[in-house]
């Protein structure tokens, strides 16, 4: 009777697990025992299906599968027979394992040019895959909306844009794992498996593209960064409030220009013939210089105006944070004598490293995104071997050339990056300082 008892979420996530366990070992009969020639290609890690590699990972897929069987069944009956609280690791490898051990039986299959078993195994991993997440998550969700219903329900309407315009457009990430045709829709176009990774990892700008847009991205990170947050601190400084009313209106005012017109305004400035920067060089005794044909000052002249553009509209954040102190610090830290650098240093910026953390968790989630609107503008000829950024590259053989599953599998393997990215810095971060994004 104590059986019957136990919640119905327990019930879904084990026969979540179950099924993705028996289609899994469905998969790995089909492709090791049927005799069939199977092609695998994981990023020329494995290079036939008979190999030892091959062998070894879809063994330990299986052993991966056991344990989490075995550990279901613990925790089964460790609550049938009332014995002491299971750890917390039996709890994850019983719930969350079959989770990414699907995940990776996806990833094989994909592989696998085997339309037989994509067609049939794919979805319904996928869909025991979202079952088992959802529950395993609405585990501890259900305490928060029970105490909290009606900030809930306030909720609901955002919670519902993002479901309609950010989740259901997923069913289309099919394509990047198929040859996409129009006139055959997403289902009935042929099925490639990783063949656009591959092609984008084998093609010869594939380096230089990665390349260009971390560089891009590392060097705004250094220089661009920490501008909005001294600028908010000169800001929380200023006294007399009508300039800084009118500091602030004239370091935001930038963030409303296009970049069309940026752009447009940086090939006037600095014409070679024309440009009033070249003008200024040729009187002080220089000679002029090509800026927006020289690959060498692409990134700089990037950065620079992004800087000029974006750094007063970010110090909002940080001017509110700073905003939010308690006045009562300052005087305290007035009356023991302390200047204002002082207040600065033990004031100021130790209320500002929780928003500059989250700011940086976000940032540091970005690295393989880049303004490609700008950088396309800028791009010219000459200034190619470093204007060249993913962005840019997506834009020609996506918009330009009609190859959007090739397209997709990029922005795909870009996206999987800046998550693993924002996951790993936001850990870090809580390890170091208790302050974190999530």
């Amino acid at each position: 009777m104590r059986l019957l008892r136990l919640p119905v979420r327990f019930w879904i996530t084990l026969t979540g697990s179950i099924g993705i366990m028996f289609l899994a070992s469905c998969f790995w009969a089909r492709t090791t025992l049927s005799g069939r020639a199977v092609k695998v290609n994981l990023f020329s890690l494995v290079g036939r299906a008979d190999s030892s590699a091959a062998n070894i990972f879809i063994l330990v897929l299986v052993i991966l599968l056991i344990i989490s069987f075995a550990a279901i069944v613990y925790l089964l009956v460790s609550w049938v027979l009332k014995w002491p609280r299971p750890l917390k690791l039996l709890a994850w490898l019983g719930f969350g394992l079959p989770s990414v051990v699907s995940l990776a039986f996806i990833i094989f299959s994909a592989s696998t040019v085997n339309p037989d078993l994509n067609l049939t195994v794919f979805p319904a991993l996928m869909a025991g895959v979202s079952l088992v997440t959802a529950v395993f998550a609405a585990e501890k969700l259900e305490l928060a909306i029970r105490r909290d219903w009606q900030l809930y329900i306030l909720l609901l309407p955002a919670v519902a844009l993002v479901f309609i315009f950010s989740y259901l457009p997923l069913y289309g990430i099919q394509i990047v794992f198929k040859n996409f045709r129009a006139a055959f829709g997403i289902a009935g176009s042929e099925w490639i498996g990783l063949k656009h990774f591959a092609d984008f990892f084998d093609s010869y700008y594939s380096s230089r593209l990665i390349w260009n847009t971390l560089l891009l991205n590392i060097y705004g990170l250094l220089w661009a960064f920490p501008v909005p947050i001294v600028m908010a601190i000169f800001l929380n400084q200023m006294k007399w409030r009508r300039f800084k009313r009118f500091t602030q209106t004239a370091i935001y005012a930038p963030h409303f220009i296009s970049p069309v017109v940026m752009v447009g305004m940086l090939f006037l400035f600095l014409s070679p013939t024309t440009g009033l920067v070249n003008r200024l060089i040729e009187w002080l005794g220089g000679s002029s210089i090509g800026f927006m044909t020289d690959a060498s000052w692409f990134r700089t002249i990037f950065i620079t105006t992004e800087v000029w553009q974006h750094a007063g509209w970010n110090t909002i954040l940080y001017i509110a944070a700073l905003t939010a102190i308690n006045p009562e610090l300052y005087e305290a830290a007035t009356i023991d004598g302390a200047g204002n650098m002082q207040k600065i240093r033990y004031i100021d910026i130790p209320h500002l490293v929780p928003i500059i953390v989250l700011l940086l968790i976000l940032n540091c989630g970005a690295m393989l995104t880049s303004n490609t609107d700008k950088a396309l503008l800028m791009q010219t000829p000459p200034n190619i071997p470093a204007s060249d950024i993913i962005g840019v590259y997506v834009y020609r053989m996506g918009i330009q050339n009609g190859q959007f599953s090739y397209t997709a599998a990029i922005n795909l393997f870009v996206n999987v990056i800046n998550f693993a990215l924002i996951v790993s810095v936001n850990w870090i971060s809580k390890r170091l300082n208790q302050s974190s994004l999530f």
